[in-house]
């Protein structure tokens, strides 16, 4: 009961001060100037600008870093891209050299699809199929 009339009694003494501001003294703040249309739209380009030039700068980098990731991924000199050959928009065949074996990888939108260790080279084998059934030389 005790708690009751003290808040009773603190409620009693602040309500003359709330129920007139200025008799205690209090004076609202003035209202801000309004905004400079022309400062915000200058900002408003300069950043724009500046973004822009940050993300072209950042793609330049990315590139940059990209082309001589490549130009050095030989693997050593163990493995090398021979060529390639484009079946349709998604397949792709590609013929790798890996320790001197020629290796046939075929490759479409969802991934690698097979990988084929071919054999000797054609001219090779050629030569030989040719050499097997001459008649030999009298």
């Amino acid at each position: 009961m005790t708690r009751l009339a003290a808040l009773l009694l603190c409620l009693a003494l602040a309500a003359p001060a709330a129920a007139d501001p200025l008799a205690a003294g209090y004076a609202p703040p003035t209202a801000p100037p309004p905004p400079n249309p022309t400062g915000l739209l200058l900002r408003l380009l300069l950043l724009t600008a500046g973004t822009l030039a940050l993300c072209g700068g950042i793609l330049w980098l990315a590139r940059r870093a990209a082309r001589v990731r490549t130009a050095d991924a030989d693997g050593g000199g163990r493995m090398k891209h021979l060529g390639s050959l484009t079946l349709d928009r998604r397949s792709t065949v590609h013929v790798i050299s890996v320790d001197g074996q020629q290796v046939s990888v075929t490759v479409d939108a969802t991934g690698l699809r097979s990988m084929v260790v071919l054999s000797e080279a054609f001219p090779d084998a050629l030569d030989r199929e040719l050499a097997a059934e001459a008649p030999p030389a009298a």
